[in-house]
Parts: structure tokens; sequence; C-alpha cells
């Protein structure tokens, strides 16, 4: 079952640079899935495990991934260009690179996801198949592992501290907004579907 935001022990939508922090688990936690089932079931026929597990990481980065992908580019970048200033000009050259590494793993998950959708219908992987997803899946490992490691360690922090209160509650709301939820984690009102940025809309 996919982990859903807002769920207790998790950091909810008042604390959204937290919650970034803790959807780079699940981005990692879902890789992993990938990776185990590709490791068992490389060789053989998928079983309905396999299926089932295939199924829920390659829903989280159909969904969930290109929401927090929208949380850092249409919530998180626009508000520190906004602040501009020489303090933070390294910073802001960074979520430029940022970005560019996001079209390149969205084109990696494309490739991964056509894949798997060949895999379940067939139940089996050709050996160049098995090939293909294996380096995907290393492509993807490499360019999180750096991607990831900056935003915890340097990006959140710098957010952190040059953010106010105001903008960081907004970007809690802009964050719930996307998922038909809540700043408390409810599920909001059906307005005729979950919101989306200027990224989500050109998907």
């Amino acid at each position: 079952m996919p982990v859903l935001l807002g769920q207790q022990g998790q950091p909810g939508f008042d604390r959204p640079l937290e919650l970034m922090s803790d959807c780079h688990r699940r981005i990692e936690g879902f890789l992993r899935v990938f990776a185990r089932v590709l490791d068992r079931y490389g060789s053989r026929e998928l079983d309905e495990e396999g299926m089932n597990a295939l199924r829920t990481a390659q829903r989280y980065f159909r969904e969930g991934a290109p929401r927090h992908t929208e949380d850092e580019e249409d919530s998180l970048f626009p508000r520190l260009r906004e602040l501009g200033g020489d303090d933070l000009r390294e910073l802001l050259e960074a979520a430029d690179r940022l970005e560019r590494e996001h079209d390149e793993a969205e084109s990696l998950h494309a490739s991964v996801d056509a894949r798997v959708d060949g895999w379940l219908e067939s139940g089996r992987l050709s050996t160049a198949g098995t090939g293909a997803i294996a380096s995907d899946l290393k492509k993807l490992d490499r360019l999180y592992a750096e991607h990831i490691a900056f935003e915890d360690k340097v990006l959140f922090p710098a957010a952190a501290q040059a953010l106010g209160a105001d903008e960081l509650r907004c970007i809690g709301e802009e964050m719930a907004a996307r998922r038909g939820r809540n700043t408390d984690g409810t599920q909001a009102p059906d307005t005729g579907g979950a919101q989306h940025g200027t990224r989500g809309a050109q998907r």
C-alpha cells in the first residue's frame, strides 16, 4: 500500500520542508522495491506478490513523485527566487541545476514505467529487458544520491533560514491542495480534482 502524506508520525503540512525531505525517503524506498523485484523475478515468471509490488512502486512514481517535484518547482523555488540577493545566488543557481535533474529523472522514470508495463503484461522479462531496467535504475540511483543529499543537507536548511513563517505556511497549503487534502491531513472537499502547478499542467 502506498504511504499517504499527513499520516500520524510523519511531518505535517505545517512543516513543509520536513515533508519534502520525507518524500525523499519514499523515492528511495520505492526505487528499492523496483530493484528487489528485478533481482527476484528478472529471470523468472512474475507471481501475484511481484506484480503487486511493481504496481505499488509504479503508482508512486506516476502520482506521488510528480507532486513532490511540483512542491519544489512551483512552491519552493519561486519563493527563493523572489527573495533573490547575493547571499542566495549560489542556492538559486543550484535550483536551476536541480530542475534539470528533475527533467533527467522524469525521462528515466518514463523509460522504467514503459518497461514495467510490458513486464506486467507479459509476466516475464527478456534478457535485454532485464538489462535495460537495471541500467535505468542504476542511473536513477546515482542521480538521486547526489540530488537528494544536496536538497536534504543544503537546500532545505537554507530555505528554512531564508523563508518566513507566512511563506512556509503558503507552501504547506499548496502541498496539501495538490494532494486533495487540508493542512491537517484530512481529505479536502472535492472541487474537481487535486490542484497542480505549472509543471503538472504540462503533463
